[in-house]
């Protein structure tokens, strides 16, 4: 068994970014307005296609006020030991430049991120949306994404 790094995010992730991304990309999908979103799974629940959310808070839900106290509170839903797979969705504002000038007016994108717990690489994708928050059908990603800690 290599101790080498693997950047790659677990396949499995993959296949969740890809049903969560298709069902935005939907046609008659506006996600203008739309809130952030956090949403926690067992990792075993989701290998076996079973969408059932531990835990699914939208930004000024309860009192969560960060990613970090999200996924602890996540922990507190289940077991021990028990492996969990994270969802982050949220619009955000991308800006390309060259040479610290802006190429082009700001697009807003709505941000997946993903992650499960105890791995190292998640991924993240951007789903461009136009000015009535319906997605183009320009993609980025998803790309790998190497976290700090699980």
């Amino acid at each position: 068994m290599s101790d080498a790094f693997d950047p790659r995010p677990p396949q499995e992730l993959l296949a969740l970014y890809n049903r969560f991304s298709a069902r935005f990309r939907s046609p008659g999908v506006r996600l203008r307005g739309y809130r952030l979103r956090w949403i926690a799974f067992r990792s075993e629940d989701l290998d076996r296609d079973i969408e059932r959310a531990v835990l699914d808070l939208a930004w000024g839900d309860e009192s969560v006020t960060g990613q970090a106290e999200f996924v602890a509170r996540a922990r507190e839903e289940v077991q021990a030991g028990c492996s969990l797979t994270f969802v982050e969705v949220a619009l955000r504002r991308s800006l390309r430049c060259a040479g610290g000038e802006p190429l082009a007016p700001a697009t807003v994108v709505l941000a997946i991120t993903m992650w499960r717990s105890g791995h190292p690489c998640g991924l993240l994708g951007r789903i461009e949306l136009d000015a009535e928050g319906r997605p183009t059908g320009s993609v980025q990603g998803p790309l790998s994404l190497v976290r700090m800690g699980g």
